[in-house]
């Protein structure tokens, strides 16, 4: 059974509790009005009885039939229980009548007839009167009143179905929309969002579900472009190494070569599968980086005592470069990841180095709420034209070609940044050099 069906139902239920109960209700109330009406009209037959048996000339005045009884029985007694008048064929038994004696009022139902028992004093003289009638068009008024109350009632189903029917479809209306939208959305499609035309104070629950939705398509919209980015940067970057060293082997084995050749073959081989080494290593890192960017793990750590560590590390590695410390030499706490940190500041530095042969300048500031890390050199560079795309994976600037890379350090760099909460910013000058700025949140 569809959504639409149960509501509909479920709907019809409630209404046929709550309507059944109310007619009920309504039949009840109904029926002690028409009986209590009934009795008033009794009473009130009494009082005329009594006045037309004491008092004859009453009746040119006031006829029998004045309050609408069918055929009503008549019994008058005296004060000490005499019958002095009957009309009609009800006896009534003498128990009632020694009732009536010791108090005033007296009322009872014995079959279909309903009987009014009252004391009246006319011209002096005490009177027991009692009349008892069938209250036919009263029941006939209750029969029907029964009857409409029934159909009343099982035609309020079906309305109610069919109601609740019309009205569930248009509620889950927005629901089948998102499944037609939903429908169209395929691999080559994941950017496609659902739409929401409403202000955000007017969102309800299927809006809420629409946005819960389309954050999902954003994260596996991330994960596609993160593994299609993967396949399609792997397949660009290691095809060219692997030529580069299956060209040079099979060169090596078309004949017999002196060692000179052979060690020029395997040095060869050893600078491509470095740097196919290289390119592997920055391609996983970036994956996971773009996989796992919210869970990683970011602790209080200190800013100066990263850079040292930093500066020393690439200085053991390259000597012969000078690198000039400035700024801030106290501790400078941040919430951040130190591995993922010093890979980003090593990237820079090795991209100072490579693009450059004069000295390095880093330098460490503070304003009120950021670190500021600057790593400055002297180099080639990057024009103008290319500085917006310097942070793409795997895009290197036109004048870099002769120099070995796969342009994949800045990417890391900027990825990094990004997921300890930083800001990473670039400026060049074409011929003289390029200045890297990580700005990095203070842990207040």
């Amino acid at each position: 059974m569809k959504i639409r069906q149960r509501l509909a139902l479920r709907f019809t239920i409630v209404s046929a509790l709550v309507t059944g109960a109310i007619l009920i209700i309504i039949y009840f109330f109904t029926r002690g009005f028409v009986h209590s009406d009934f009795v008033d009209r009794l009473t009130q037959q009494s009082s005329l009885e009594v006045l037309h048996y004491a008092t004859p000339q009453v009746k040119d005045i006031m006829p029998s039939g004045t309050f609408n009884l069918v055929n009503p029985s008549t019994s008058i007694f005296s004060e000490t229980g005499e019958l002095l008048h009957r009309q009609g064929d009800f006896i009534v038994p003498k128990t009632w009548i020694t009732f009536l004696r010791d108090n005033d009022l007296f009322n009872a139902e014995r079959g279909v007839y309903t009987t009014v028992g009252r004391k009246h004093v006319v011209n002096g003289h005490l009177y027991l009167v009692f009349v008892s009638d069938k209250d036919l068009p009263g029941e006939r008024e209750l029969i029907f009143l029964l009857k409409a109350t029934v159909v009343g009632w099982a035609i309020s189903l079906v309305l109610s179905y069919l109601t609740g029917l019309y009205f569930s479809g248009n509620a889950l209306q927005p629901v089948k929309r998102v499944v037609q939208e939903v429908n169209h959305i395929t691999h080559d499609n994941l950017s496609y969002r659902l739409k929401i035309d409403k202000e955000e104070s007017a969102i309800d629950e299927i809006d809420e579900l629409i946005l819960t939705f389309n954050a999902l398509l954003t994260r596996i919209e991330r994960a596609f472009i993160t593994q299609r980015r993967f396949v399609q940067n792997a397949s660009h970057e290691l095809k060219t190494p692997l030529t580069a060293i299956m060209a040079e082997v099979e060169l090596a084995l078309t004949r017999e070569r002196p060692s000179e050749e052979y060690q020029r073959t395997l040095q060869v081989v050893l600078q491509e599968t470095e740097r196919l080494a290289s390119t592997t290593q920055g391609l996983l890192l970036l994956a996971r980086l773009e996989e796992s960017a919210s869970k990683a793990e970011l602790d209080s750590l200190d800013v100066a005592e990263l850079l040292d560590r930093t500066l020393a590390a690439f200085s053991m590695h390259h000597p012969e470069r000078p690198v000039i410390k400035e700024g801030k030499t106290s501790s400078l706490y941040i919430q951040g990841n130190a591995q993922l940190l010093q890979t980003a500041l090593l990237n820079i530095l090795d991209n100072a180095y490579k693009y450059s042969s004069d000295k390095i300048n880093v330098s460490l500031a503070t304003n009120e709420k950021e670190v500021i890390i600057a790593v400055q050199d002297y180099g080639i560079g990057i024009p103008a034209s290319e500085l917006n795309r310097i942070r793409s994976p795997l895009f290197r600037a036109s004048n870099v070609s002769s120099i070995p890379g796969a342009g994949l350090g800045l990417s890391l760099v900027d990825r990094i940044i990004l997921v300890n909460h930083g800001r990473f910013e670039i400026t060049s000058e074409e011929g003289k050099g390029t200045k890297c700025v990580i700005r990095l949140p203070l842990l207040l």
